[in-house]
């Protein structure tokens, strides 16, 4: 696990803002991949259940939509995230939380839910442990984290890149402050005393290139360096991901293992006392 230092990103920024859009069923892309292995994951389970990193709420709409019958509680660090949340409406409480000191009693949940948010929390394990604090017996832990440190990523090929410091990037424009490899995870959870039950992978080669292109086209619309002009790195970037976007999510759904793998779906259960 890489510690990627003081981020220059505002998570109240409006234009940071995540989860704005919908999730459909038949999107076939990556947001309704991670969804559908989230519901798999928590499988029947009833009572309560708190997704953590709502943003403005898409996941938590998602969910209440494919679960009406759970009574979801959704939380953001960011108070402009959750106030748009609840301006869009829907079943989902939100709240406007911290994930490494979550305001719940012990026990109260049967499942928590993260996606692409341990990357941005300054103590991952404390983190972990206030998701076991708040777990009921039996409960489960199901999360997306992506692997940025991972050997045989383009992300690890990267790491000390200068032309392409896709790092950089990332902590600069929406946050990322830590950098994992599937090990540092798994001890993660390992550590806060919780069982892992499946590991999935995703965001294999392909959605990589996406994303990097992605955050180069960032880059320059925001004043970075470069040779092209901004409306043609735009065009560029229009013209991968015309390519990209349907063919990351098809790589994704025929393959979930590890090889060149940058993503990383873990399911966990608190398991009974005998």
């Amino acid at each position: 696990m890489t510690d990627a230092g003081s981020s220059r990103y505002d998570i109240d920024d409006p234009a940071k803002i995540q989860g704005r859009d919908e999730i459909q069923s038949g999107d076939h892309n990556l947001a309704e991949l991670r969804l559908d292995r989230a519901l798999e994951a928590i499988g029947e389970i009833d009572g309560r259940l708190l997704l953590l990193g709502a943003g403005a709420g898409r996941y938590a709409r998602a969910l209440a939509k494919a679960r009406p019958d759970l009574d979801i509680v959704a939380g953001d660090l960011s108070q402009v995230a959750i106030t748009e949340a609840v301006a869009i409406g829907g079943p989902p409480v939100y709240l406007v939380m911290d994930a490494q000191q979550l305001p719940f009693l012990s026990g109260c949940f049967s499942a928590v839910i993260f996606f692409d948010l341990l990357e941005h929390v300054p103590d991952p394990p404390t983190m972990i442990a206030e998701c076991r604090r708040v777990l009921a017996a039996g409960g489960v832990l199901h999360f997306f984290v992506p692997l940025e440190d991972q050997p045989g990523t383009l992300y690890h090929a990267l790491r000390d890149g200068r032309r392409i410091p896709i790092h950089r990037w990332k902590e600069d424009h929406v946050g990322h402050v830590q950098r994992f490899q599937q090990a540092d995870v798994l001890q993660l959870i390992w550590a806060a005393g919780l069982t892992v039950t499946d590991v999935k992978h995703s965001f294999h080669l392909i959605g990589q290139i996406h994303d990097i292109v992605d955050y180069w086209q960032r880059e320059r619309s925001m004043g970075g360096r470069g040779r092209l002009p901004v409306p043609l790195v735009k065009l560029a970037t229009r013209g991968v991901f015309f390519v990209t976007w349907r063919l990351a999510y098809l790589e994704d759904r025929v393959y979930d293992g590890g090889k060149l793998a940058s993503g990383l779906h873990v399911t966990a259960l608190l398991e009974r006392d005998e």
